[in-house]
């Protein structure tokens, strides 16, 4: 097992800014096949729409931390999991801005997870959403671990004896383009068979957050009543590819209390006999 001598930085990026176009956010529900209402009226924006406007300072936060030159022995990486928190509401029209920092990178006995922090605010500083996105490199090695542990969102065993919904969610053979189009997560393995292939897989595979999307969607309806101003918590650890043109099965069982006091709920994704989301986690206000 060969180690690196260097370290992955805790870096920060410099400030990005952006405004939310009423359209795109509408495209952005439309293409991952969540008609809400409250989104194409313009009275929400959809929880991850933010995750569509921060792929740029992830990347660059990514490259200033040293992870790539830094994780010795792997074979590629992967969006390992995903938490985000909803603090206050987006709404269209409004300008944000957000910057993205190395939060910890920890070895795993397959490999390394680096965890992205991207913090959206309002023009005032004020915190509306605040990204985890954990990058997963397979096989690799560090030096040395840094930063804090991340919370835990692991799927409580007891969960299973308190199923609470579930729903089929139609995935179109387009997904992966219109889902391209949306958010601008033009990743090879989502666009071209042949790249996919490449990489070990039989077709084409969806972009990580498009099936996060795709499952939030039921999530919303059945746990929130429609409402995504009352999520406060949405993680995910992504377990397998999900493909175009097969339905995806959400579970969701009860978890007990959040940490904001109100309900909590676990979830998993199924496509095939495959389970594509595990550890889920949805938290709603209290």
């Amino acid at each position: 097992m060969t180690l690196r001598t260097e370290s992955i930085r805790l870096s920060t990026t410099g400030s990005y800014e952006g405004r939310v176009d009423e359209d795109a956010a509408v495209a952005f529900a439309l293409a991952i096949n969540d008609p809400n209402p409250r989104y194409l009226d313009g009275r929400a924006v959809h929880p991850l729409y933010t995750a569509a406007l921060v792929g740029d300072a992830q990347a660059e936060a990514q490259t200033t931390s040293g992870a790539l030159s830094a994780v010795a022995g792997h074979t590629g990486s992967v969006h390992g999991q995903h938490d985000l928190y909803l603090w206050r509401p987006v709404r269209p029209g409004m300008r944000l801005r957000w910057a993205a920092s190395t939060f910890s990178a920890r070895q795993r006995s397959t490999g390394v997870v680096v965890v992205e922090r991207i913090l959206v605010t309002d023009q005032d500083g004020a915190a509306l959403s605040e990204h985890f996105w954990s990058n997963f490199y397979i096989g690799g090695t560090i030096a040395a671990g840094i930063g804090p542990d991340t919370a835990d969102h692991t799927f409580p065993p007891e969960g299973r004896h308190e199923p609470m919904a579930s729903a089929m969610v139609r995935v179109d053979r387009d997904q992966t383009f219109r889902y391209a189009g949306a958010s601008g997560d033009h990743v090879g393995h989502a666009m071209d068979d042949e790249i996919a292939r490449s990489e070990g897989y039989p077709g084409k595979i969806l972009q990580g957050m498009c099936s996060f999307g795709l499952a939030c969607g039921p999530l919303v309806d059945l746990l929130a009543a429609g409402d995504p101003d009352r999520l406060h918590r949405l993680a995910v650890r992504f377990s397998s590819p999900a493909f175009p043109n097969r339905e995806l099965e959400v579970r969701a069982y009860k978890a007990g209390i959040s940490s904001d006091g109100g309900p909590a709920y676990a979830f998993e994704t199924e496509q095939a006999g495959a389970m594509v989301h595990t550890h889920g986690r949805v938290e709603l206000r209290a």
